[in-house]
């Protein structure tokens, strides 16, 4: 099969950076309707059988396997749980823009967690891009209205804490997805998400959601999360990486933060101050420099770290 020109962008990752930078003000109108904990539980239902009929076209084997089938319910309930539970959570308190920025960590917590369980060796441009994004991250903190923040950094840190549990998932699924697949073990793991959104759902009183007050807005705005957002970028993801490689597929995880901050004053008419914009920069710089490799052979030899980085996203 040919593979698609490397000087050019692949159509398929230009939908995975304009779907997902979009997916961060799409969450902020879905909440006009919908609390967080009930967004969840929605784009868990709405995502399930769409990816089960999907898999199966596919010809997927979704059966869980005798000796795997603990470990894929735990990325489940890691990646798809209590990353997602952490991620709407952050997303109530903090901007669509400032969300993407710290989201976009999740590379460089891939790559600490790589080494830590020795999937990698260890790099000194790892610690030097650790901190300048983590530096980023913090000007964009320090940077943001109060009125983004509700006084407190609170909603940014949690999205923190999301990127830093996805990318602990991401270590974990690796060799379940090199035995698999990747469509595979994302589907069969699904349900091991119950066991932190069913909690989430039952402390935040979901059941109290006043369904007849929910705009067309708001039905609009979860569609996309679970058909765009959720299943079709998922798979464009993986077109790209079949396609190009995991190298320029990786590079998506650069241009997702500065789509979001578009659509957000697009959409939102959200700005960012002078010192968010320069956190912005440091941010990408860091993840550049956390992510590189010495030789091209080596990243397309890649890792799962990078095959998923963009997924954080979704």
């Amino acid at each position: 099969m040919s593979r698609w020109p490397s000087s050019f962008p692949h159509p398929a990752l230009v939908f995975v950076v304009l779907a997902w930078g979009l997916n961060f003000s799409v969450i902020k109108l879905a909440y006009q309707d919908f609390s967080p904990a009930t967004v969840a539980l929605l784009r868990f239902c709405g995502m399930l059988p769409v990816l089960i009929l999907v898999a199966k076209i596919a010809g997927s084997n979704l059966v869980w396997p005798k000796d795997d089938w603990l470990k894929i319910l735990w990325v489940g309930f890691l990646n798809s749980g209590l990353y997602m539970v952490l991620f709407l959570a952050g997303m109530q308190g903090t901007g669509a823009t400032q969300g993407a920025i710290a989201l976009a960590t999740a590379p460089v917590w891939m790559s600490v967690f790589a080494v830590v369980f020795r999937q990698e060796s260890f790099r000194w441009n790892l610690i030097l891009g650790a901190i300048l994004a983590f530096a980023g991250v913090a000007l964009v903190i320090l940077g943001g209205p109060v009125a983004n923040f509700s006084g407190k950094p609170l909603g940014t840190l949690l999205v923190l804490a999301s990127a830093l549990v996805w990318a602990y998932s991401v270590i974990v699924m690796k060799p379940l997805v090199s035995r698999y697949g990747a469509l595979t073990i994302f589907t069969l793991s699904l349900p091991g998400a119950l066991l932190a959104l069913i909690p989430y759902g039952i402390w935040a009183r979901v059941w109290e959601t006043d369904w007849s007050a929910v705009t067309p807005t708001g039905w609009g705005a979860l569609a996309y999360l679970i058909l765009v957002a959720g299943v079709a970028a998922f798979l464009a993801y993986y077109k790209g990486l079949a396609d190009v490689g995991a190298v320029q597929t990786s590079l998506t995880q650069f241009f997702i933060p500065p789509t979001a901050a578009f659509f957000s004053w697009l959409i939102l008419k959200q700005n960012l101050s002078f010192l968010q914009f320069a956190g912005l920069f440091v941010l990408i710089a860091g993840v550049f420099w956390a992510t590189r490799r010495k030789k091209a052979s080596e990243t397309d030899d890649v890792t799962l770290a990078e095959d998923r980085s963009a997924l954080s996203s979704s």
